[in-house]
């Protein structure tokens, strides 16, 4: 391994997220390697919360399709996703899960279990993905418009032998969504 520091942070963009180019100085502890730097552009979006939603009154697991770029760029069909979506500043990441379920599916949640927390891609990314199975009242509407995010998403209600085959999907699915379904499976329903 080595040591590395950071020389210079310098931002590119601010729009939707925030992106920075920063300077790295290595120090190999391979003393025939001298110090070199790296430079790498690094999107900040930080700590992000979501949930596989589930009815227990129905029992039937939310989930919601909406515009990605991804799909559009190229030319795939939307996927389901779970409910999230990112931390404000200053929000726990249990009050900003509750805020996220509210907004996209309009309806509040009743109990939360923590899955699992991992980095989807850290060679140019600062994001710390959170997720959670949230049991949430039984849902009022087909589809929402959130205002506040120009959201417009499309509420599907699935059986667990849907979300069964979205995990064994050969196709491209949503990482984020497979995961969750993973690791929902993994410790809640073993056979």
């Amino acid at each position: 391994m080595q040591k590395v520091s950071k020389i210079k942070k310098t931002l590119l963009s601010k729009s939707f997220f925030s992106f920075w180019k920063y300077q790295f100085l290595v120090k190999s502890y391979n003393k025939k390697v001298k110090p070199y730097k790296i430079n790498r552009e690094i999107l900040n979006i930080g700590d992000v919360v979501f949930a596989l939603c589930f009815n227990p009154e129905e029992k039937k697991f939310y989930l919601i399709k909406q515009f990605r770029p991804f799909y559009f760029v190229r030319s795939k069909n939307l996927k389901y996703e779970i409910v999230g979506g990112l931390v404000d500043k200053g929000e726990s990441l249990t009050i900003a899960l509750k805020r996220e379920i509210k907004e996209e599916i309009g309806v509040k949640t009743k109990k939360i279990f923590k899955l699992t927390t991992y980095c989807p891609v850290p060679g140019y990314s600062d994001e710390i993905v959170h997720v959670y199975y949230a049991e949430v009242e039984k849902i009022k509407f087909k589809s929402l418009y959130n205002k506040n995010e120009n959201e417009e998403i499309k509420i599907f209600k699935l059986t667990l032998s849907q979300l069964k085959k979205i995990n064994e999907s050969k196709s491209i699915q949503n990482v984020l969504t497979k995961v969750s379904i993973y690791e929902y499976l993994k410790k809640f329903k073993k056979s």
